[in-house]
This record gives C-alpha cells, structure tokens and sequence, in this order.
C-alpha cells in the first residue's frame, strides 16, 4: 500500500482500517483520500441529481501517525531485549565491582601464607621420611652385628641414593621463599582491604538494597575491628612496631 504524498512524498503510516478517510497533507496542504492502493490525491464525488453535495472537509492529520517525525528504532528481535548497563545496575553497580574485587584479593593473599606454610611442611616432611627410613634400616644392621664403620658407611650410602644434600636445601629454600613473600602478601592483603572497605561504602550509599547495606555496614565494621587489633593491640603485623622507627 502505496503510504506517501503523491505531491511531496511526505510518509504516513496508513493500513486497511484507514481505506475512506480523507485527509490533509501536513507538508503541502494537498487533500488527500486513503485508497485500497493506498494514498490518493482527493477529487470531490461527481454530482447528484438533486445538485452537488460539497465534500466533507478532510480529517486532521493529526488521526494519522507521520512516519517522517516519528523516531527510527531498530526492528524488534525475538525474546526480551538484554540491557547490560541495567543488569549491571541491578547488581549494585561499581560497588559490587570494588566489593567482589576486594574480597578476591583479601581471600587470595589469605590464603598465599598458609599454601607457604604447607610447602614448608611438604619438604619438611620428606626429609623426616627418610630419616625414618634410616632408623628402620640402621636398627637392622644393628640387629645383625654390623659394627660402627660398617654403620657409618651404610649410612653414607644411604644418604647418597637418596640425595639428602637437595632435600636439606629444598626444604631451607621453602622455608626462606616463605618469609620473602611475607612482605607481597600483606601488599595484598592491603589492596584488598581498601577495596573491599570502597565497596562496602559504595553498599551503603542511598539506592542500594537492604540487604546489601546491611552486609556493607557487617563488612566495615569487621574491616575496622582486624585494623584496630592487629595495628593498636598487636603493634603491627610483625609485632614489632615499624621497622627503621624508634620510640
């Protein structure tokens, strides 16, 4: 269905429902009629025998939607639309970015001393292996008779097949690996901390849910609780005050 002017080629957004309505283009003021073909210039009906009737005057345009103003928008998809920006906001916004960010890093550097203290223990542990392993083997020799050089060779021996020279070293490596990296886990451990107080006062900020500045208001104040007992009671995390700072 033809939907524009004849004379100016202003668009309309005309269906089957508006086939006999008479209108007025709002561009040039033309008549226009609404046809089966679509828009038709208006011509008045022919004349009847008891004399010409003046044809109704065209309805407002205004009855009809022009398609020229009214805003493009892209053709709808099927299923509802997603809108990032909303389910982001939905969400709790940046806060829950800093909050979520915070508290990865407070749980990764949590856990970086204890993984320290379980390598310790692992080479730790295999060093305490063999050395039960050679206890066994020396009660044996014992047992049979062997006398002290016979032991003491045994011994060197043993400790030769089993390379105890690395396991000492690896077991001293881990043991100082895990006090230099004493110093990047509190680093971290700050960030988190800093991030994840941002967060819980980002929760606690107007628009925000119950529940969420509830949790912010939990999480602040357990964040100043650890401050004040490791820096005011505990004199630092090392116990000893800052380090190079007398007094």
């Amino acid at each position: 269905m033809n939907n524009t002017c004849p004379t100016c080629g202003a668009v309309y957004n005309v269906a089957a429902k508006d086939i006999g309505r008479r209108i007025r283009c709002k561009k040039c003021q033309t008549g226009l009629t609404v046809t089966d073909a679509g828009l038709a210039l208006d011509e008045p009906p022919p004349p009847t025998a008891s004399g010409p009737r003046p044809p109704p005057p065209p309805r407002p345009v205004e009855e009809m939607d022009d398609l020229d103003d009214r805003p493009r928008r892209p053709p709808a998809r099927g299923g509802m639309a997603f809108d990032p920006l909303k389910v982001f906001n939905d969400f709790g916004g940046v806060a829950s970015l800093l909050f979520g960010f915070g508290a990865f890093l407070v749980i990764v550097f949590l856990f970086q001393p204890i993984i320290g203290n379980a390598a310790v223990s692992r080479a730790e542990g295999t060093r305490e292996r063999m050395d039960l392993e050679w206890s066994a083997q020396e009660r044996k020799l014992r047992k049979d008779g062997k006398s002290q050089p016979d032991i003491d060779a045994a011994r060197e021996k043993f400790d030769k097949d089993h390379d105890r020279l690395r396991v000492e070293e690896a077991a001293a490596y881990e043991r100082v690996s895990t006090k230099r990296a004493r110093w990047f886990e509190m680093y971290g451990m700050m960030f988190g901390f800093l991030f994840l107080m941002a967060g819980s006062l980002g929760y606690m900020m107007p628009g925000q849910t119950t529940v969420r500045r509830i949790l912010g208001t939990v999480v602040l104040g357990a964040q100043m609780l650890i401050i004040f007992l490791v820096f005011g009671v505990g004199g630092g995390c090392g116990g000893g005050g800052v380090p190079g700072v007398k007094g």
